[in-house]
């Protein structure tokens, strides 16, 4: 009579599971077979909760793969808002600096075009003008501001006696400054007007862009001061020289060579927009 109980309560536990328990615990197989022998190569048993978890696994893992990708190899300079500000800088000036010296080639181009044609006898005589010509009217890639963009700005400087120089930064948009004194280096005055360049020895100086020189003249200390007039109203100063080596009306290119450094390689560099004193550091990639 004992023993008939134990065996009903252990035949309880041999009875099946309810129909939810026995759909979780159905198993799922993945078969890769071979159908030219219609034979089973591999075989995966799984549940649902295993394919979840896995699923959820493979997951993870691409996303963690994804970030280490993008955390620690340079891809990472691929995502807009990584680059520093240094690194950015450096790009946008990289930039304008290939829009200078594509318009170089252009030009070299075009005279090396002209010499082969003379060479050949096949140029016309004004040709090498005409082209000389087109090239020098080539504006900048910022267009000129209108007459009525003007008369704004000078009603609203005389009446808020306020000076717009913030237009300096747009109107310098696609415009390359060449160093005046490549490898020198440079120190701002304490107002930020000016640049003091301290090269090598009787170092050469450059023109920061094309444009026209308007003034040419020795200072008191018998050293020469140059002024160029160039495109969108900037003008730059070169003071200091020991050597000039252009006059008033010549009209140099970007990076020729307008005078000399004194025996102790310093001179001063300003630049201005508009009647404004700018910091030429904000322009210029000394």
């Amino acid at each position: 009579m004992k023993l008939f109980p134990r065996i009903i309560r252990h035949a309880g536990a041999l009875r099946p599971a309810d129909d939810d328990t026995a759909r979780d615990m159905r198993c799922r197989r993945l078969d890769y077979v071979n159908e030219a022998a219609f034979s089973r190569v591999w075989s995966i048993r799984f549940t649902r909760g295993q394919a979840i978890a896995l699923g959820a696994l493979a997951v993870a893992a691409v996303a963690a793969l994804a970030y280490v990708v993008m955390a620690f190899t340079p891809m990472r300079r691929m995502l807009p808002g990584t680059l520093d500000a240094d690194t950015r800088a450096m790009y946008i000036d990289a930039t304008l600096r290939l829009d200078s010296l594509t318009r170089a080639m252009r030009i070299n181009e075009r005279y090396m075009a002209d010499i082969e044609a003379i060479i050949n006898g096949t140029v016309n005589p004004d040709s090498a003008r005409n082209s000389h010509m087109a090239l020098s009217e080539m504006s900048d890639t910022l267009m000129a501001a209108s007459e009525a963009e003007r008369a704004f700005v000078q009603k609203f400087e005389s009446s808020q006696r306020y000076k717009l120089s913030v237009l300096a930064p747009i109107a310098a948009e696609g415009m390359a400054f060449y160093s005046p004194a490549p490898g020198a280096e440079a120190k701002a005055a304490p107002d930020e007007r000016s640049v003091e360049l301290r090269g090598t020895r009787s170092q050469g100086i450059d023109a920061i862009y094309r444009g026209t020189v308007i003034a040419a003249y020795i200072d008191a200390r018998g050293l020469y001061t140059i002024v160029m007039q160039h495109p969108n109203e900037f003008i730059s100063l070169y003071g200091g020289l020991a050597e000039c080596f252009v006059g008033r009306g010549d009209t140099p290119y970007t990076g020729s060579r307008i005078g000399a450094a004194p025996p102790d390689g310093t001179i001063r560099f300003e630049l201005w927009h508009k009647g404004n004193a700018l910091n030429p550091d904000d322009y210029v990639a000394f």
